[in-house]
């Protein structure tokens, strides 16, 4: 638990919650945002929004429940194994696995991909706390993929800004269920969370949320299912996994967006047994991060394309769920 009251005396139009960055050094400023949100800081006596410009004499309230303190000593540097598709004295790329989660939370203090990080990199940036070193962007634990990695503080300024300018250029691969209507298109519209469950997400008519758009392009249509490229143009957080969905597309094997055991039972007797026999085995999302463009710090508009292949477990599992069609 933090508790501290105190006066504004010589931070004059200073945003919020980049004047509790500094004061709240173990936290990111993402979870500072929330804190502000949730009412569990105050301006004299008010609820703010975190863009709120301080003044001299304001009064700060701060009640706020931490999670379990990491510090640079006490995460746990492990041997992860995961490919590094680039590296220079800015900014790495690795090639994620399946099943690793970003960093260390209160379920998660070891085997994350930030674990691993400290294992094999000296140089990492601290931006977003100590527990998210070198993490710019995420990838779902599930999804497999290219991670852009920050060495410095100033190159995760340099990438942060391309994501925030959505300049840098992302391409996922999928298989999804069903028939796609369309071969190519876009998905677009605001994202909310679920009221019936606040970990998931979906599209909504009205004005609340997030904008997101994405686009698609059907590499090879099944009659059960097909093998889908996205491209997305914003970054929300389970975008194409929702985007999918809301097609009636689910991507295979994701329970959370209707992808899972539940939706082979649409499907005739010999394809519905063995697609949720694969399902049962498979234990991920068939979702990879393929390819991403961006500009290299210090390169004068040189812009690097890095791919990461297709992983062997959804090449076989394209080959096994078109064996048996109906």
């Amino acid at each position: 638990m933090i508790k501290k009251t105190f006066q504004i005396n010589d931070s004059i139009n200073t945003r919020l919650d980049i004047y509790l960055s500094g004061l709240l050094k173990n936290e990111s400023r993402n979870k500072i945002k929330s804190y502000i949100k949730n009412s569990s800081i105050y301006v004299n006596g008010e609820s703010k929004k975190p863009s709120y410009l301080l003044q001299n004499g304001d009064k700060i309230d701060i009640s706020i429940e931490t999670e379990k303190s990491i510090d640079s000593n006490s995460i746990i540097p492990e041997k992860i194994d995961f490919d590094i598709l680039f590296e220079d004295e800015n900014i790495i790329a690795i090639d994620k696995p399946s099943g690793i989660v970003m960093h260390p939370g209160v379920k998660n203090e070891s085997g994350t991909l930030a674990n691993g990080l400290v294992y094999h990199f000296e140089n990492l940036s601290n931006i977003n706390g100590l527990n998210r070193q070198g993490i710019v962007h995420r990838l779902d634990a599930d999804t497999s993929g290219i991670v852009l990695i920050a060495k410095t503080n100033e190159s995760h300024i340099w990438l942060a800004e391309q994501f925030k300018n959505r300049t840098i250029k992302k391409v996922y691969y999928a298989i999804t269920w069903g028939k796609w209507k369309l071969k190519s298109g876009k998905i677009e519209g605001n994202m909310i969370r679920k009221k019936s469950d606040p970990t998931c997400f979906e599209l909504t008519l009205t004005d609340e949320g997030k904008y997101s758009k994405s686009t698609f392009k059907v590499l090879r249509q099944y009659s059960n299912f097909a093998c889908v490229e996205f491209e997305p143009f914003t970054g929300r957080t389970h975008q194409i996994r929702v985007h999918s969905s809301s097609s009636s597309n689910p991507i295979f094997g994701d329970n959370k967006y209707g992808g899972g055991i539940k939706k082979s039972n649409e499907y005739a007797n010999e394809f519905r047994q063995m697609s949720s026999n694969l399902i049962s085995t498979f234990k991920r999302h068939a979702l990879h991060a393929t390819s991403i463009e961006f500009e290299l710090m210090n390169s004068k508009g040189k812009k690097l394309k890095l791919n990461s292949p297709i992983p062997d477990e959804l090449t076989e599992l394209e080959k096994r769920l078109s064996f048996n069609e109906n």
